[in-house]
């Protein structure tokens, strides 16, 4: 009997032609992947444990520039006294006086007609500070004055910009879900409305900055005039983008109706994925419009707020064109956010090596920020 042997499957001629074809059809995306994200990725990572300026060569400096990004320090900043007395001094209007005398300024105006407020006074925080720190914030504890420092205060005030910004996921979200779920009712006008609402999102942002730079204007602006209109005379006078307490919501305001179309549109696909059968078992069961949502409405949409949520986490914390054409993240850097301190000091000051160490904080944080949702996501999540 004649013996017969068997080829193994990955030597044959024929598996070896379809390997080589297969490594053909991957190369394009492969090659793609290895010159324009892996190896980008691996040099900015060497780049921030170096000094490169785009002139000359990167040098190693070794940990310089993290060391320079957590340089934080909180110190305290005592209270000025005098020499004589040994009692705190207080500044009431253009005045310095002794605790003591403080009690005379009560009841009076400025010649502005404004009262008279005494503040105690501190030594410059300077030279409470070690050399090349500058505040943050000032922060009063227990009666004694402490301030926040760091060698790079505007990365600090800039991530804490980019933070507040977040709120704007929960707002539109919100807003979305309640749209989807008007809009899937099969109201006269349905697709007109998706049509609108969903507009924003396909517009240029450049061009959508400049529109909300009309809308916000203190004078002629959309916003205003409409705040005056039903009596808001004050309200309706504020400079929103110059003021660094409404500049932040004002973004806020601008981001939630530029995002919240395109969440409408993937909650009322998820609304539609949500089986008849599951509403049809609640209302045999006696379950009101609320107790549908609670326990079918919702349990249904979870996967599709966490893909929401945890993609416009990883947006919002990228933003960049709107603050920087709108306010240039003024006034006072109440608006400047993480990726505009990147690209002001890679562009602006070529510190190539600083902005690659600032980039990969930032993508730490959202990568903790990421893992942190998907293990939480296991409690509150629900798939079929």
């Amino acid at each position: 009997m004649a013996a017969v042997t068997h080829t193994p499957p990955g030597k044959s001629t024929l598996g070896r032609s379809e390997a080589r074809w297969g490594y053909l059809f991957i190369a394009a995306p492969l090659l793609g992947f290895l010159f324009f994200a892996a190896f980008p990725l691996l040099m900015s990572l060497f780049l921030s444990f170096s000094s490169y300026d785009l002139a000359n060569a990167p040098r190693f400096v070794g940990t310089d520039n993290w060391n320079r990004i957590f340089s934080v320090t909180v110190a305290h900043v005592p209270y000025m006294t005098d020499e004589a007395t040994g009692e705190i001094l207080y500044r009431c209007g253009r005045e310095t006086v002794v605790e003591s005398q403080i009690g005379e300024f009560a009841g009076q105006t400025d010649a502005r007609g404004t009262p008279i407020t005494c503040a105690p006074r501190t030594v410059p925080a300077s030279q409470a500070l070690p050399g090349g720190y500058e505040v943050i914030y000032n922060l009063p504890l227990f009666g004694q004055n402490y301030v926040l420092a760091a060698r790079d205060p505007i990365l600090w005030i800039s991530l804490f910009n980019t933070a507040f910004m977040l709120l704007a996921i929960p707002i539109s979200m919100t807003v979305a879900l309640i749209v989807a779920i008007a809009l899937n009712q099969r109201i006269i006008g349905s697709r007109f409305f998706r049509t609108i609402f969903y507009l924003p999102t396909i517009l240029p942002i450049a061009a959508l900055a400049l529109i909300w730079l009309w809308i916000l204007n203190p004078d002629y602006g959309l916003l205003n005039f409409g705040l005056r209109s039903i009596g808001l005379t004050e309200l309706g006078s504020t400079n929103w983008l110059q003021n660094a307490y409404t500049v932040k919501p004002a973004l806020i305001l601008m981001g939630v109706w530029r995002g919240f179309g395109y969440q409408m549109v993937i909650f009322l696909a998820g609304l539609q994925g949500i089986s008849r059968t599951l509403y049809e078992a609640a209302e045999i069961d006696g379950a009101g419009a609320w107790a549908k949502f609670r326990y079918v409405t919702w349990p249904g949409l979870t996967p599709t707020t966490f893909f929401l949520f945890i993609t416009s986490m990883i947006g919002a914390l990228q933003i960049f064109v709107e603050p920087q054409i709108m306010t240039q993240g003024q006034p006072y850097f109440s608006s400047t956010t993480t990726v505009m301190v990147i690209w002001q000091n890679a562009f602006r000051d070529l510190q190539m090596g600083y902005a690659a160490a600032q980039a990969w904080l930032l993508g730490g944080i959202t990568m903790i920020l990421t893992v942190i949702n998907f293990t939480l996501s296991r409690r509150w999540v629900f798939y079929d």
